[in-house]
């Protein structure tokens, strides 16, 4: 067990396709913030007063690739392609609601770098 700890090689091999789920599970639970109008009434609330153009629809757009690149992450299709507009989703929440600070960008932060993992 040892020799297994202190060398590069993977401990257990399909542990990367368990964070692999396990972050699609929880993007698309943000994703599914997309039917709660009360919630998307807020969100819109907020880009508005940032100053993001377009705001709805930028926030419909952004809920839709957390819903459909979370399902994707799961099922393991098409993962390197999915991670790259998730990137750019977190990207945007980190510019936005943390006034571009990225490490004060708390989830959004840690959603990047998880996703930037599985782009390499």
């Amino acid at each position: 067990m040892s020799s297994k700890i202190f060398t590069s090689g993977p401990l257990w091999e399909n542990g990367i396709s368990l964070i692999r789920i396990g972050t699609g599970i929880l993007i698309i639970m943000f994703g599914k913030e997309l039917f709660d109008e009360a919630m998307m009434d807020d969100y819109t609330k907020f880009l508005t007063d940032v100053g993001m153009p377009a705001p709805r629809s930028m926030l419909t757009l952004a809920k839709l690739i957390e819903l459909i690149g979370g399902v994707l992450l799961v099922v393991g299709l098409f993962t390197r392609i999915v991670v790259v507009p998730l990137m750019a989703t977190m990207l945007t929440i980190i510019w936005y609601m943390s006034e571009g600070n990225f490490f004060n960008g708390g989830t959004a932060s840690t959603f990047f770098f998880c996703f930037l993992r599985y782009y390499f």
